[in-house]
């Protein structure tokens, strides 16, 4: 199984995904815009594994010297749902295309983003596309929403869940290229690199509190697909409804505590010989 087949899990979910996936932090679009700041302004960017276009329509809305950026989205049912919402946003443009070969000129971009998605891809094949495609000394950026479960009751037991009911499942593991589960250290991985350089990292913690039924919409977008494919979809949801029961205040609300983890590098300026850090 590979990254063509595990998208394939979010057919069906993507109007799901749009509503309840959260959004991300303004405090991600002041780094980015710190971080780019001495260089050409980001006019042109691509956004990698897309999905709706829910971080598209963050970063068209939050830096306005872009002017075109381009969804690339290998889900029909997403990259559809991403292009209906996002009809109004002039510039914004949704294309078919997978991260490892991505539909773009060489040298065509000032930004690429891959907002939590470069855990699906095969990241040395992607890191390559991505220094083809930006600009020289333009920006790479991936971040990742990741549940605080270690400092969350509720978010521990909703881990413990999936590792009971989802074959080889392990917390502060994400789904991978391959099918299976891995541990992804972006920031490592591109200081290993020599066509991406000055790589920096930020964790931003932030706290959303959401009904209990929201949470039941953000785990029907495709989060526990794979645990109620082996359980069955009465078990999964005779178990949430239990968990939320014992963690949702009165009014029927619960906390989920979000860690956004940032990454951030540059192609290598045109200047820079190879092997130059």
């Amino acid at each position: 199984m590979n990254e063509r087949v595990t998208w394939q899990l979010y057919n069906g979910a993507a109007l799901d995904y749009d509503e309840y996936r959260p959004r991300y932090p303004r405090a991600v679009f002041d780094i980015l815009t710190d971080y780019h700041s001495a260089l050409a302004p980001l006019r042109s960017a691509a956004d990698v594994g897309a999905g709706t276009g829910i971080f598209s329509r963050q970063l068209m809305a939050s830096v306005a010297s872009i002017e075109r950026l381009t969804c690339v989205e290998p889900n029909c049912d997403m990259a559809a749902v991403a292009k209906e919402r996002s009809a109004t946003f002039r510039g914004l443009d949704v294309l078919a295309g997978f991260a490892e070969m991505l539909p773009l000129p060489d040298h065509s971009c000032e930004l690429v983003t891959a907002a939590t998605a470069a855990n699906w891809f095969n990241r040395p094949l992607f890191y390559q596309e991505a220094a083809r495609v930006l600009k020289p000394s333009g920006t790479l950026l991936l971040l990742q929403n990741k549940h605080r479960h270690e400092e969350s009751a509720f978010l521990g037991d909703f881990v413990s869940l999936q590792e009971r009911h989802i074959p080889g499942f392990r917390r502060d593991h994400y789904s991978d290229f391959w099918g299976s589960y891995g541990k992804s250290d972006f920031e490592a991985e591109l200081c290993s690199r020599h066509d991406l350089v000055s790589v920096e990292r930020y964790k931003l913690e932030w706290r959303q509190t959401t009904t209990a039924e929201q949470f039941r919409g953000y785990c029907q977008s495709g989060h526990l697909k794979m645990a109620i494919a082996r359980s069955g979809a009465a078990t999964i949801a005779k178990e949430l409804d239990a968990l939320l029961d014992r963690y949702q205040d009165a009014s029927g609300y619960v906390i989920v505590d979000w860690l956004t983890d940032l990454v951030l590098s540059r192609a290598r300026p045109q200047e820079q010989p190879l092997g130059k850090r």
